[in-house]
């Protein structure tokens, strides 16, 4: 995706739909200008950026959209009620396109770090091959991340902070092929691996089976993590899938396997299933779990029921699952439907409800939610929102019943800038509970986008807490680009009579990057980050640059 001003937007779509991984990245050009009655656009995508059987009568799928923001009008080549739903694009034949050559990749970097009055200085190297046109493998010695964003500050509002926050992957050799990881039960969690030493990976396709194979060993935890995931098509539309992971350090270990199978059900609606089992050392019983779910949408209604199980032993070191929900067992659905199409003011009304009942193993009920949802979207562009839950929660003996009102509004829905706000409050483990956000998105010249937002929450009698993150881009020229990101939060549970006050910040972080790109893969990175805690009264700053060249044979 492409607009005037050269902004790029790349993706890839999985399982006809299913998933949109967003973090997919390719080397691609762009030209746009303006003409009499509009403007036009060029798209450049080179055939070695793309994974592809080479057969000599190759049937593509191919899809073309023109979106006009102001209107709400949208065109495209094959007309389709959901964008992502591959399997009714348009074909392209008649292409004759060489083999991919076989081609090495070597990426070696340096890089200087200054901190602290000290000055040190690295390097380490990535490498590519290209097994086949469809499969490719990555290897990584001593890689620097240091040009990546940091996590944004986020609230934790799980019982007691029980669960941990999940943040998606952006270090780059972990982001080709990680849509494949993507499967109900998270068995494999790329962020629990920190400061890499060296790593291998193996992805693509062989014929119609897509297969991941990867293998890393840490530098600062002294850990192996291991992953094996193949994903067979069949019937065009229906995939099997099989998934293995493992950890090791020292003496110990965590294993986990699991099957899966996606098919369509009937219309839009899709059966999606996983069965696992893990295996930890010195842990024995029920390490079992699984997960059957039909979904499905449009572009008017949507809905889906889903069961799942967590054996009370289910544990896994290297993947992603909530810790309330181990020895759980329960179902859930949803439903939503869009009236008022095009009537009036009414660009669409969208109302909506979802339940959960979950009970602990053996035991009584541990959850049981039910909440009704509406927006409103005017013709304008604007949205109300407004919404209201009721639930139940027990963890032990301790049991809650909490309720939520809550009110949102936005404006310029689908657009590029807008504003958007929200406040909900109600009862929450038995205290008062009142959250609100603010934020906007503008581009007050061309090439320059401001994301600023800020949040703010009050349980029982404490202070309000309060955090912000804001992201400045500002793309120079086609090959050079600026960004800075600046976070800042308070101290948490502060029982004072002031009940607001942005002079008590805990944790104050700014990220300042430039970025120019000579070439694909070779880019030269200079970045300040400054950090700054109020508790402990450290303060880091830091300077790294950071230059990568890449050699093609």
């Amino acid at each position: 995706m492409s607009n005037l001003l050269g902004a790029k937007l790349d993706g890839r779509i999985i399982d006809d739909g299913r998933n949109v991984d967003e973090t997919w990245d390719a080397h691609w050009q762009t030209k746009s200008h303006l003409v009499e009655d509009g403007w036009e656009m060029e798209i450049r995508i080179p055939f070695s950026e793309l994974n592809f059987p080479h057969v000599d009568s190759l049937i593509w799928g191919i899809n073309f959209w023109r979106i006009e923001r102001p209107n709400w009008e949208s065109t495209s080549l094959s007309p389709i009620q959901l964008w992502c739903k591959v399997s009714k694009y348009g074909t392209l034949t008649g292409l004759s396109i060489k083999s991919k050559i076989k081609r090495f990749e070597l990426l070696p970097y340096a890089a200087a770090r200054y901190e602290q009055d000290s000055l040190s200085l690295r390097g380490g190297i990535d490498f590519e091959y290209d097994v086949t046109s469809d499969l490719i493998f990555n290897a990584t010695m001593f890689p620097d991340f240091a040009q990546i964003e940091a996590d944004p500050y986020r609230f934790n509002l799980s019982y007691e902070q029980g669960e941990e926050l999940y943040y998606p992957e952006k270090r780059p050799f972990f982001l080709e092929g990680s849509s494949i990881l993507r499967t109900p039960i998270q068995l494999f969690y790329t962020r629990r691996m920190n400061e890499i030493l060296c790593g291998g990976k193996l992805y693509g396709k062989i014929k119609s089976t897509e297969v991941l194979a990867l293998d890393v060993q840490t530098d600062d935890t002294n850990e192996n993590f291991s992953v094996l995931r193949v994903k067979q098509e069949l019937f065009t539309t229906t995939t099997l899938g099989a998934l293995i992971t493992h950890k090791q350090r020292s003496d110990t270990s965590s294993q986990a396997a699991s099957i899966d199978l996606n098919h369509p059900v009937y219309g839009p609606f899709l059966l999606t299933s996983q069965f696992a089992s893990t295996r930890n050392t010195g842990v024995s019983g029920d390490q079992l779990a699984g997960h059957v779910g039909i979904e499905g949408e449009t572009s008017t209604y949507g809905g889906g029921v889903i069961a799942g199980r967590f054996g009370p032993d289910f544990r896994i070191d290297q993947g992603f699952i909530p810790a309330y929900d181990i020895n759980k067992q329960g179902f859930s659905g949803y439903a939503w439907q869009r009236l008022l199409r095009d009537k009036g003011i009414s660009k669409w009304l969208e109302v909506g409800a979802n339940f959960d009942i979950i009970q602990e193993i053996g035991d009584k009920l541990a959850v049981s939610s039910i909440e009704f949802r509406s927006n409103f979207v005017m013709s304008n562009k604007w949205r109300i929102g407004i919404n209201g839950e009721r639930n139940y929660e027990r963890y032990g003996d301790n049991e809650f019943k909490n309720r939520f009102v809550g009110f949102s509004i936005e404006s310029n829905v689908g657009g590029m800038a807008g504003i958007a706000s929200s406040y909900r409050f109600g009862r929450l483990y038995d205290s008062s509970f009142k959250f609100f956000h603010f934020g906007f998105l503008i581009q007050p010249i061309q090439r320059i986008t401001v994301f600023p937002y800020f949040q703010t929450v009050r349980i029982g009698e404490t202070k309000w807490q309060w955090l912000t993150n804001t992201r400045i881009s500002y793309k120079a020229t086609d090959k050079a680009f600026f960004r800075i990101f600046l976070q800042a939060d308070s101290e948490t549970n502060n029982e004072v009579e002031e009940t607001f006050s942005f002079n008590d910040i805990e944790n104050l972080n700014n990220n300042f990057l430039f970025g120019y790109e000579f070439a694909p893969g070779t880019i030269f990175y200079l970045v300040y980050n400054y950090s700054q805690s109020f508790t402990d009264e450290t303060v880091d700053n830091i300077f790294v640059a950071k230059f990568t060249y890449s050699f093609q044979f």
